[in-house]
C-alpha cells in the first residue's frame, strides 16, 4: 500500500505545472504591450480628428503619420514621446543591473517601426510605400533618431536616478 502511494506521489510531481518567473520578463512583456497599444493608440485616437473636431476616416488620414511619428508630437501634445520615455525609465529603474534596462529599452524601437509597418499595411494594404518613407527619405532617419534619443534618454535617466537613490540611501 505505502509503495503504491510513492509512485503515485512521484507520478504526480513529474506531471507538475510548468513555473515561468514573471518578475523580470513580465515587467519588460508588460511594458512591450504598453507601447505596442498606447503609442501608435494615442498617435491614431489625435490624429484622425480634423481641424473641426469631426472624426475622419483613416483612409483619408495622411499616410506619413505612421512612418515620421515625431510630426504628430505637438499636436497630441508630445504623449506619445512622454509614454515611450517613462517606459523605458521604468524598464531600467526596476532592474538590478542597468544594462538590461537600457537593452529592453533598445529594443522597443525595432519594434516600433515593425509595428508601423504592420498597422501600415493593415490599414492601406501591403506596399512599398512605408519602406520608402522610413528608408528613403530624410524624415524616416529623422524619426528613428528621434526614437532612439527618447528610448536612451529615458534609459539613462532611470539608471542615474537608481544610482542617486542608491547613493543616498547608502549615506
Amino acid at each position: 500500500m505505502k509503495a503504491e502511494k510513492e509512485i503515485e506521489l512521484n507520478t504526480s510531481n513529474e506531471k507538475g505545472f510548468i513555473k515561468i518567473d514573471w518578475g523580470r520578463q513580465g515587467g519588460i512583456v508588460l511594458a512591450y504591450i504598453v507601447i505596442l497599444l498606447g503609442y501608435y493608440g494615442i498617435i491614431a485616437n489625435t490624429m484622425l480628428y480634423d481641424a473641426y473636431g469631426k472624426w475622419i476616416s483613416f483612409v483619408d488620414m495622411d499616410r506619413t503619420i505612421l512612418s515620421w511619428t515625431y510630426t504628430t508630437y505637438i499636436n497630441n501634445f508630445a504623449l506619445p514621446a512622454l509614454l515611450l520615455f517613462f517606459v523605458c525609465f521604468l524598464l531600467t529603474y526596476k532592474e538590478d543591473i542597468p544594462h538590461y534596462g537600457i537593452k529592453a529599452s533598445i529594443w522597443l524601437v525595432p519594434i516600433l517601426i515593425a509595428e508601423g509597418f504592420i498597422f501600415n499595411a493593415l490599414m492601406f494594404g501591403f506596399t512599398i510605400d512605408p519602406i520608402i518613407l522610413r528608408f528613403g527619405r530624410i524624415e524616416g532617419y529623422i524619426d528613428i533618431i528621434i526614437l532612439f534619443a527618447l528610448v536612451i534618454s529615458g534609459a539613462i535617466s532611470g539608471m542615474k536616478l537608481k544610482q542617486f537613490n542608491a547613493q543616498r540611501k547608502s549615506v
